[in-house]
């Protein structure tokens, strides 16, 4: 465990350095060498290197509430540690997580559970990006690793995270179809919310126009934006849900009762600009500057289908938690075409820019604010 850190300063320690790694791409691109073979190297040899270091980071870090729901998993490992039945395989919702969870409590330690999260969260985005964008991948992984919810999914929604990275690496064995299902298997079983991934993946591959989808996406938010709270409790009352009670008081405010902090039910503008940006910079490549790249339509489209679903529960409380199933495809969708093709005569500088646009929203959230 590191504990040489103190709490307080544990995750700005994250954020700050998350800071100097864009500041220094900013100044290579505006240097116009980000994208020289001989930086791209060494920036893929330093991308390793900050990967297992931040594995160790996150994994590694202290049991405190400091780290939100850390703690409500650290209670229920040692629960489990402390109880006299065996390790048996146990089928139900988010089974693979739980599963791990309880293995680990019988046979292993708390440390140890936490890394193979922060492993299974960290290295499979760095493996997707390495497989995706090949020696170019540190950029697109910089961008995955300063969007503002990036360390909260790490420490505090950990399922999500995890789901979510297993689904990521999945999209990139479309081509070796059977690796892909099982890893979204995976994914769904370590957190059931990766359905809409996989639904939305599996639509955006049989209909492929990208302007139904963003036609879709702007109808949502008018829709949400006028209809209100009707159309979360049409939801609940259509039983689409199932047995879910949680996302169910999600939607109708009654799983905040009895909690201290109330959250307000409101059409929540900044997320929405936030996912806006995805999918201003997907329509400015694809239908602006006629982007042809049959893979990055695929992702865009499943970022739109994925979004607008949560356009339309917008003002469910932890909103974020419905918008970050969309928002974890987000950054690929942000810098897929910066990396894969040259649009200006100064792409890199452009490429800086973007960065810092890229990067402003975790800026505000996680330092200043």
């Amino acid at each position: 465990m590191i504990d040489f850190i103190p709490l307080v300063d544990y995750t700005p320690f994250f954020n700050y350095s998350i800071l100097i790694l864009v500041l220094i791409a900013f100044w290579q691109c505006n240097a116009g060498i980000v994208l020289h073979k001989n930086i791209v190297s060494m920036n893929a040899v330093w991308g390793v290197f900050f990967t297992v270091l931040l594995i160790f980071y996150m994994g590694l870090r202290p049991i405190s509430s400091y780290f939100g729901d850390t703690v409500n998993y650290a209670n229920g490992f040692f629960y489990i540690q402390r109880s006299s039945e065996p390790f048996t395989w146990e089928w139900g919702t988010d089974c693979v997580f739980y599963n791990l969870h309880a293995w680990f409590a019988k046979y292993s330690d708390i440390h140890s559970f936490f890394l193979l999260c922060a492993f299974i969260y960290v290295g499979s985005l760095w493996l997707a990006m390495q497989r995706i964008f090949k020696s170019y991948y540190y950029i697109p992984l910089l961008v995955i690793f300063s969007m503002f919810t990036f360390w909260a999914y790490g420490v505090n929604g950990v399922r999500n995270g995890m789901g979510a990275s297993l689904f990521i690496l999945a999209v990139t064995y479309i081509n070796r179809l059977p690796i892909a299902i099982i890893l979204c298997i995976l994914s769904v079983g370590i957190h059931k919310s990766c359905l809409l991934l996989v639904g939305a993946a599996v639509i955006a591959w049989f209909i492929k126009n990208s302007y139904i989808y963003l036609l879709t996406w702007i109808g949502c938010v008018g829709i949400s934006y006028t209809a209100g709270m009707r159309i979360q409790n049409y939801i609940v009352a259509t039983g689409f849900l199932g047995e879910d009670d949680r996302l169910t008081n999600y939607l109708t405010g009654s799983g905040q009762i009895g909690e201290v902090v109330q959250m307000s039910m409101t059409f929540r503008w900044d997320f929405l600009i936030y996912s806006a940006m995805g999918v201003f910079v997907g329509y400015y490549f694809i239908f602006r500057r006629n982007f042809r790249d049959e893979y990055y339509h695929w992702l865009y489209n499943i970022f739109l289908i994925s979004n607008a679903f949560w356009v339309l529960v917008i003002r469910a409380i932890y909103s974020n938690r419905f918008a970050q199933i969309s928002w974890f495809i987000m950054p690929i969708i942000l810098i897929y075409p910066f990396i894969k093709q040259r649009f200006w005569k100064n792409h890199e500088k452009i490429l800086g820019a973007a960065l810092l646009v890229f990067y402003a929203f975790a800026f505000y959230y996680n330092i200043l604010k």
